[in-house]
């Protein structure tokens, strides 16, 4: 189901069609190539490994140039931004032109003008932080007014340069007084605690004066220059970081003249991109002196086209065949305009195997329909909707992602469900107009208790299908046995019990039904307990085994059943916030400050309730398909088909 039929091809050719083909097979998008070269290194292999490392190291030479341009993009407003995502779109003669471009190679000079102005940048920024370290020594000593040099020692008087803590100096001041010592010292700055002063005292009391300024922690300093005044020092290193600003300012200036040539760089480097890809393709092919071999997948549906585009070459030899039992081919999904999105929850949990089957289309309603559940606001729903369709629009030429494509299928269920349950932007049914509340079938406002047990009944019916999945499988494998006394007991065990469950909830069912169900009911857990351990000899143990497995199935069906109740604690929540968003308006709106402060609250209340409930919804609905409804029946971990192609990292090639 929706699992692309894949058939082995094999490619036979002469050497001298290598490159030519390679090209075809790229353009044509639809081979899967395995890697089948086992041999030693050839010459000719020796000359494409060349020819990959000078593409790699192109590749690594844009990248840089581009990475470097993108901090020089001109800054756009939010709503610009938003609407100008994308990568930028060139038709395809526009990217033909630029691989002639490439092949002029003016683009490597933009690569090495911006790789010095980098380094440049790199330089002075090295600079500018040995600067502030330099600059930071000498402001402790700015206020010291006389040339360096002058501060040595004469023949009978002593200078000393140098920090003690400041609450020592008063201290010092006091000892200095009640001695006879001549000493006399200058604050020049006072910084962190710390003080920094120049002494001066006569040689003849150095061993005195040393003892007195070792009791006060005084130790010495070297100044940071060694001739000049500190001040000029600071002018010249203030003149130097003036420089080197202006020298960075025109680097900057140059940098975003030169950002111009960043989407043309961009292409640039996805063209290049795909040359790598032929050149290291051409290392996966099997191959003799003169003739070579492409072994790989292609979809049946492209064989004709993969023939026609082939058929050119007289020395060539196509053979395909279908996959042996032991093969395990490539896989590609195939889904309708409504379901393919979805392949992206597929994706996220494991691709199928090759022969199992794929889950998509089967995922969709159910994660849909608990997306919608889980906001339960139409007003909410056609919001998401809208923006979704918003960004499908501004990127229809370039491709819509699956996520917006699912989120604007589910904006539209929620505002379905909204619909019927009443909840309008956190208006709830006795709020709206008339005309809309006969819309209304069940609100949840009113009526919790029958909402939980529809949103039961959903997971209910999930949980069930789940199984019939899994019958199904059993019955197209031909696995007899597990279909008609595993799954098929289990399928008829959960749908009858709704018989005697609407009696209980009031609804009148014929006793003659209710007793039919019950025996129906009962045969088909007698048929599990005697078969589910059916490949154990021993009756003991065989009867156990089925026990234990009616056990599993009767509390693993009730465990994932009430899984589901996390969706209507969801859509509580989301309806009690947008209520409360609006509440908080209508009390701030009694004055024109509160009326202002009003609109804020609504303008960025509503939408935090719709991102982080619509997050929470999309998280919970994937989650209760990964762990209820894919445990039933769904293995994946099947391997990506991925033909061999043009990979467009940057841009995006097609007409406009």
């Amino acid at each position: 189901m929706a699992v692309s039929q894949m058939q082995r091809v094999r490619i036979f050719a002469h050497g001298s069609h290598r490159a030519s083909l390679v090209k075809d097979l790229q353009d044509l998008e639809t081979v899967h190539i395995n890697n089948v070269n086992e041999e030693a290194e050839s010459p000719a292999e020796s000359e494409v490994r060349a020819n990959v490392r000078g593409l790699q190291s192109d590749l690594s030479r844009l990248q840089f140039t581009i990475n470097y341009l993108a901090k020089f993009e001109p800054k756009k407003s939010l709503i610009a931004g938003f609407l100008g995502g994308g990568k930028p779109l060139f038709t395809s003669q526009e990217f033909i032109n630029i691989g002639e471009e490439t092949k002029k190679g003016d683009w490597r000079s933009i690569c090495d003008e911006c790789q010095s102005m980098e380094e440049q940048t790199a330089r002075y920024s090295s600079r500018i932080s040995r600067i502030h370290s330099e600059q930071a020594n000498l402001n402790i000593w700015r206020n010291l007014d006389v040339p360096v040099e002058k501060l040595t020692d004469t023949e009978k008087v002593a200078i000393r340069i140098g920090v003690m803590p400041a609450i020592s100096v008063d201290g010092l001041r006091e000892d200095i007084k009640n001695s006879d010592l001549r000493l006399a010292f200058e604050i020049v700055e006072m910084s962190g605690g710390e003080t920094y002063v120049v002494v001066m005292f006569l040689k003849i009391d150095e061993h005195e004066i040393t003892s007195i300024l070792a009791k006060h922690e005084f130790f010495p300093e070297s100044l940071p220059i060694t001739s000049g005044k500190v001040i000029d020092q600071l002018n010249r290193i203030n003149e130097e970081l003036s420089e080197i600003s202006r020298q960075q300012q025109e680097i900057i200036e140059k940098s975003s003249k030169l950002f111009v040539h960043k989407i043309n760089l961009m292409a640039i480097y996805d063209y290049i991109s795909g040359l790598l890809s032929q050149e290291e393709v051409r290392e996966s092919f099997s191959h003799t002196d003169y003739t070579f071999m492409v072994d790989g997948w292609v979809c049946k549906k492209n064989v004709e086209k993969l023939k026609d585009k082939l058929n050119k070459y007289n020395e060539l030899e196509i053979t395909l065949s279908d996959p042996a039992d032991d093969e395990e081919p490539p896989v590609e999904l195939e889904n309708g305009i409504i379901a393919e999105p979805y392949r992206m929850v597929t994706n996220l949990y494991g691709r199928p195997h090759y022969r199992e089957i794929d889950p998509t289309k089967l995922l969709a309603p159910f994660l849909t329909m608990g997306f919608a559940i889980c906001l339960t606001d139409a007003g909410y729903g056609f919001t998401v909707a809208l923006i979704a369709a918003i960004i499908m629009i501004i990127n229809r030429k370039k491709g819509a992602n699956d996520l917006i494509r699912i989120l604007f299928l589910c904006g539209l269920a929620t505002g379905f469900v909204g619909t019927i349950t009443g909840g309008w932007y956190g208006f709830t049914a006795p709020q709206l107009p008339p005309f809309m509340q006969k819309l209304v079938l069940i609100d949840p406002n009113v009526k919790q208790i029958e909402f939980l047990a529809l949103i039961v009944l959903f997971g209910y019916i999930e949980v069930w299908f789940g199984f019939v999945v899994k019958m199904y499988i059993s019955l197209k494998g031909r696995d007899w046995m597990s279909a008609f006394c595993d799954q098929l007991p289990w399928v008829l065990v959960m749908l009858l019990t709704a018989v005697p469950v609407l009696g209980i909830v009031g609804l009148e069912v014929p006793p003659i039904a209710k007793s039919i169900a019950v025996g129906i009911i009962l045969l088909c857990a007698a048929i599990i307990v005697v078969f589910a351990g059916r490949d154990i000899k021993n009756i003991a143990g065989r009867i156990g085994t089925g026990v234990f497995a009616l056990y599993g199935n009767v509390t693993g069906t009730f465990g994932d059943t009430l899984s589901y109740m996390r969706l209507f604690a969801l859509g509580l929540a989301t309806g009690i916030i947008a209520s409360s968003v609006n509440t908080i308006a209508g009390m701030l709106w009694t004055s024109t400050p509160g009326k202002i402060a009003a609109i804020v609250v609504l303008i960025f209340g509503h939408p935090f309730n719709i991102a982080i409930n619509a997050l929470g919804g999309f998280i919970h609905s994937m989650r209760l398909q990964f762990v209820e409804f894919f445990t039933k029946f769904y293995e994946g971990g099947g391997t990506e088909f991925r033909p061999f192609k043009k990979e467009h990292v940057y841009v995006a090639v097609g007409d406009k």
